[in-house]
């Protein structure tokens, strides 16, 4: 049977709630398959609505009753909810509805996890707990009442009685239903308090179920107070509840949720120690505790008045924790890393059949965009307009926001307006960053004479689904201008481009200069700027800018891979002698000494082939990788034991920059002299680490030359008993497969005893790690599809949202040659065949096949 059509929602035909909601009393009478959940909720007509209709959302609920002020009513309920005509007058609504938390696995609502009942309500899972307004522009006050036989019984806001197998809460704050937390188990708490410059203490918990994770909570809570200072000290916002309690969950779908003072985390996100977590994952849980916490100004005291603002929270806060990041590290490095995410993932998104603006004008299920672009794009956004207006007036706008919109559910124009407000710019050419898809195309040209350097600048946005006609951005250009001597002679200047193109010229200088241009990735763009090679040699050599000195590596790798693949090139001395001089310059940050050692990846180097009009060969990609990186290896053979003895870290382990860049270049560095030494360093760094970091470092660089069989299996005997390591173990063996043995190894980690369907993190290290195995995922023979294409069809009906996500797996797949493109049309049909997709996964599959 066909799937019916997905029923599309606009912004456009946005309007505002028929009724207001004053105050919600809900009572949970918990039990595994028939938690009763009994509403209390004040409601009032809204003066400003166009429909009376009294329409409540409401999704697999057993009806018990309901009452208005007291009287029975008989509504009429439908699969999307529930309908009455009710008085256009404030009256109270009484519902008793049953779930089944045991029993639902899409985990969105009030579900369970190994015992412990927990929800998940952003983007639209209350209405799986009751029938209410659940829409993000309706703000209550909510009281809580938890009844149950377990020992921790928490939910929102502030704790106001308590007794033998019941709790009561209250947030004194509104908030929409999104935002609202449950989770009641057999927990422990980590505890400490932060007091805000006002004075006040603030009680901080991290719970953790008993029994392996008590000792791996102690950075999350450190994280959190740094992130709590941070907040008073950058944007002046302070804690406005008694408490902060922070749950870490096994099966969560997202990284973690930002409800009012009842974080939810994926224990991935928050649970740490040096024995069982990287480096880059201690700063993954500082930036994502800091990134929820930061959403309690930028989330929920500001909301978002409906879900076509997503990015109005999200880029805001995803803007906001990087700053933090860099604050607490190292800017420079952070700046290369946002920038690779982005290129990965929201450049790919933008150049394929799912490319929609940062505030899309129309979606089918809400939960398929929380996407990079809404994220990591719309972070950028505010990144151009913050450079743009300056420091100085960007504070006085946000204390502007805070001030005018505290409380409100608001929208991008709202936000757009305060700068407005504050500078007197005229905004409206910069709103189109958040209604135009697709990432723009700047091509640079130069010229120079009688001592005036001109630069030629032209943007073009290519034509995305659903808009083929593109208008000049607000583009923000960073320039800095160097000397043959490597010495700045204008320093970085930002240029505004308003127009499709543009000149800016640069006078009374004494001879050409070379051009650092998109310094600090100042704009998301991709630069065609036809330096030569040796240009690129010199800025990795001496740009002051430490981001567009890597960028120079980068694209010198990028140049030098595509000419291996197309003409057989061999690897120059140039680009070989740049990496060693990188390499060698020990008054550079290690950190960003690994980052420029490290190529752009197999996907990177396809994207860039199909870009200059070929058609790429997954196959061919790898073998050219690979032949780069062994070359890489030979050149810098003698250097290599030097650098990896430098790095070496002494003392007990800290999961801080200094010793956290150390250790990756030393990890990058083993990679190579892997490669010449047949594994025998790694060997013996796996034997001998105490910490996650160097263990995890060594057994990659042995999968990487096909060895490491002996080590794989005494990393599980070791680690067997605990699920986040064993999540990595499960994701190394398949991203790092020979392509012919991709599939197979998916296939058969599908069948270990720990591979568990129901789990996200476990779901996504298996298949994950195939997408990432770009050759072995796209190998000629088809089995990476056609695997990954049986388990989405298995999942769907358990967990709709990690089946849409992880079906963005073949969302390049028009890039490539004609026989995998009809494999995975094939792959992508039977999918979209499947008898009862869910509406997340029709949309994804429907966009896919265009």
């Amino acid at each position: 049977m066909k799937n019916p059509a997905p029923q599309t929602i606009y912004l456009s035909d946005y309007t505002p709630p028929a009724y207001l909601v004053d105050s919600v009393h809900l009572t949970f009478k918990l039990g595994a398959t028939d938690t009763r959940v009994i509403s209390r909720i004040a409601f009032r007509p809204n003066p400003d609505a166009t429909s009376k209709e009294f329409f409540l959302h409401g999704q697999d609920l057993r009806f018990i009753g309901a009452r208005i002020d007291g009287a029975p009513i008989t509504p009429d309920l439908s699969a999307e909810g529930l309908r009455y005509n009710a008085p256009d007058a404030p009256f109270v609504f009484e519902a008793e509805v049953e779930i089944s938390p045991s029993t639902n696995t899409s985990l969105e609502g009030l579900y369970m996890s190994n015992g412990m009942y927990c929800t998940q309500c952003e983007a639209e899972g209350f209405r799986k707990i009751t029938y209410y307004p659940d829409r993000p522009d309706v703000m209550a006050v909510f009281t809580v009442r938890i009844e149950g036989d377990l020992p921790v019984l928490l939910s929102n806001g502030n704790p106001v009685a308590q007794g033998e197998g019941w709790a009561e809460w209250h947030d004194p704050w509104p908030k929409p239903a999104y935002l609202f937390a449950l989770v009641a188990g057999d927990l422990v708490a980590l505890s400490d308090s932060f007091t805000t410059r006002s004075g006040r203490k603030v009680d901080l918990n991290i719970w953790v179920r008993p029994g392996g994770d008590e000792a791996k909570r102690a950075f999350g809570m450190e994280a959190l107070k740094k992130s709590m200072a941070w907040d008073e000290e950058v944007y002046g916002r302070e804690y406005d509840l008694d408490l902060f309690n922070i749950v870490a969950v096994d099966d969560f779908n997202m990284g973690a949720m930002e409800n009012k003072g009842l974080n939810i985390f994926n224990a991935s996100a928050v649970l740490a120690s040096p024995e069982t977590a990287t480096d880059a994952d201690f700063e993954r849980i500082e930036a994502i505790i800091a990134h929820e916490y930061f959403h309690n100004w930028t989330g929920n005291r500001i909301t978002c008045r409906d879900w076509f603002q997503l990015c109005l929270k999200e880029g805001l806060t995803v803007f906001r924790d990087q700053q933090f990041t860099g604050d607490m590290r190292s800017h420079a490095v952070k700046r290369i890393d946002d920038a690779m995410v982005l290129r990965a993932h929201q450049f790919r998104e933008d150049n394929g059949p799912l490319a929609h603006p940062v505030r899309p004008d129309s979606f089918v299920e809400i939960n398929n965009f929380y996407t990079a672009t809404v994220y990591e794009k719309g972070a950028e956004v505010i990144g151009m307009l913050k450079l743009l207006v300056g420091d100085a007036d960007y504070a006085k706008a946000l204390d502007l926001y805070f001030d005018r919109h505290d409380g409100d559910a608001a929208t991008i124009e709202d936000w757009l307006r305060v700068f407005e407000d504050v500078t007197g710019r005229d905004l409206r050419q910069f709103a189109r960053w958040y209604s135009q898809a697709g990432t723009p195309r700047l091509t640079v040209n130069e010229s120079y004479a009688d001592g005036t350097y001109q630069l030629h600048l032209r943007q073009e946005t290519p034509p995305t689904p659903g808009q083929d006609t593109k208008k000049p951005l607000v583009l923000p250009i960073a320039v800095g201008l160097l000397n043959e001597n490597g010495a700045e002679v204008v320093p970085t200047t930002v240029l505004e481009m308003t127009q499709a193109e543009q000149t800016f010229s640069f006078a009374g200088l004494s001879g050409k200069p070379t051009a650092s241009i998109l310094r600090n990735f100042s704009a998301p763009v991709i630069v065609k700027h036809d330096k030569t090679n040796a240009e690129r040699a010199f800025l990795l050599a001496h740009d002051t800018d430490p981001f567009n000195r890597w960028d120079a590596g980068r694209t010198l790798a990028q140049d030098l891979l595509m000419r291996m693949v197309c003409d057989n090139a061999t690897p120059d001395t140039g680009f070989l002698n740049g990496l060693a001089a990188v390499l060698r310059d020990d008054t550079l940050d290690p950190a960003f000494r690994a980052l420029v050692l490290r190529l752009p990846s197999e996907e990177d180097t396809a994207q860039a082939l199909f870009d200059a009009g070929h058609t790429p060969d997954p196959a061919v990609i790898n073998d050219v990788h690979e032949t780069l990186k062994l070359h890489i290896a030979q050149h810098l053979q003698d250097t290599l034991p030097r650098i990896y003895a430098d790095m070496t870290v002494e003392g007990p382990y800290t999961p801080d920059a200094e010793p956290a860049g150390k250790r990756a270049l030393g990890n990058a560095v083993l990679a190579l002299q892997s490669k010449l030494d047949g594994g025998k360093a790694a060997a013996q760094q796996f034997a001998s680490a105490d910490n996650m970091t160097q263990q995890l470092g060594a057994l990659r660089a042995l999968l990487q030359i096909a060895k490491g069989e002996n080590e794989l299996a005494a990393f599980a005997a070791q680690w067997g008993h605990d699920r986040l390591v064993m999540d990595k173990w499960f994701a190394l063996q398949v991203s790092l497969a020979p392509a012919d043995q991709a599939a197979a190894t998916a296939e058969r980690l599908t069948v270990h005893p720990d591979f568990d369907i129901k789990n996200p993190n476990r779901f996504r290290a298996v298949f994950g790690g195939l997408r990432v195995n770009t050759a072995g995922f796209h190998h000629r023979s088809g089995a990476g599809y056609n695997l990954l294409a049986d388990w989405l069809i298995r999942l769907d009906p358990l967990n709709p949202q990690t089946t849409a996500r992880m079906i963005t797996a073949f969302d390049t797949w028009k890039r490539y040659d004609m026989e995998r493109q009809r494999k995975i049309r094939v792959a992508l049909e039977r999918i979209a065949g499947t008898s009862g997709l869910s509406g997340d996964t029709n949309e994804m599959v429907t966009r896919l096949l265009g």
